[in-house]
């Protein structure tokens, strides 16, 4: 009935905690999880609680994450897809209760829940999409000086998140919906290595003339980052090149081109002296540096 699909890189034991918490909680639900490993180097896979529903697949190379959940979806015959990181805890019934919800719910093609931190904090877990004058509010820090006039860029921090909605987009890191849909839409744009794939997904979701919704009665536990803390550079290109992408994708040239040009510059002077300033860290300067450096040569490569 349903297929967990969980992209694993270097996840360590958060990946070996949410597995569990899906056995200790999925009882009244048919399902296997599809493990899709992105060459880990770390013992991440060996230490899993090996049962009869897990298949694993492994890569000797990092697929991405867009591409691995395709390859992970490729190995589903279910119903039901849910893709899921490996550093959430699923708490309660709530794999049943978001699968009851979906098929109660058919103009609904993506399902998002609430996600709390360790502590119990909730989190920010939905978007609107990207448009350049919400991004400008970001960039300049207007959305945060003017909060109830200016919205972000994509996360929705103006939003309390304590009521259920239809939203442009969930979080990727739960992102539940029915196969045949998925299938529908081709999977997840493989040009998205990681970031803003999740945001395509739900926009193209609108061309079958289902929304995406988030369900804020039922919550998950959301470590936040996963294993991207090591590689802060690598993370900050595969973000600001995604977002271009999806701009070129989804947004007149103009619209594009200015989210471009905005996000070369001032953007990246902007995020240097926040790290040097109100971050008091010369390392997350020089990564944002290293990670700027990543996305010039990208672009005079004609991405």
């Amino acid at each position: 009935m349903l297929d967990i699909i969980i992209v694993n890189w270097n996840s360590g034991l958060l990946l070996e905690k949410c597995i569990r918490s899906i056995y200790d909680t999925t009882n009244e639900v048919e399902f296997k999880i599809i493990i899709v490993d992105n060459n880990s180097t770390d013992d991440s896979i060996k230490n899993l609680p090996i049962g009869r529903r897990e298949i694993i697949i492994t890569s000797n190379i990092n697929l991405g994450f867009a591409k691995a959940c395709n390859f992970g979806a490729g190995n589903s015959d279910s119903d039901f897809i849910l893709f899921l990181n490996p550093d959430t805890v699923i708490r309660g019934n709530v794999i049943k209760s978001a699968i009851n919800f979906l098929v109660s719910s058919p103009y609904v093609g993506i399902l998002g829940v609430r996600q709390e931190s360790e502590t119990g904090k909730l989190l920010p877990s939905c978007s609107r999409f990207l448009r350049a004058k919400n991004l400008i509010y970001d960039i300049f820090g207007l959305s945060k000086l003017y909060p109830g006039k200016l919205k972000p860029a994509t996360i929705m921090t103006d939003w309390d998140h304590k009521t259920s909605s239809v939203v442009d987009q969930v979080m990727g890191s739960f992102m539940l919906l029915r196969r045949a849909d998925f299938v529908n839409l081709g999977g997840f744009d493989e040009q998205f290595f990681v970031y803003y794939e999740d945001m395509d997904l739900a926009r193209r979701m609108l061309g079958l003339g289902k929304y995406s919704y988030y369900l804020s009665s039922i919550a998950i536990i959301h470590s936040g980052w996963g294993t991207s803390r090591s590689i802060m550079d690598k993370r900050l290109f595969y973000s600001l090149s995604s977002r271009i992408k999806y701009s070129r994708k989804h947004l007149d040239k103009i619209e594009a081109c200015i989210i471009t040009l905005i996000t070369l510059l001032p953007e990246s002077i902007i995020r240097i002296i926040y790290s040097v300033f109100i971050q008091c860290s010369i390392a997350n300067a020089l990564s944002t540096i290293k990670g700027y450096k990543l996305l010039t040569g990208w672009m005079l490569k004609g991405r």
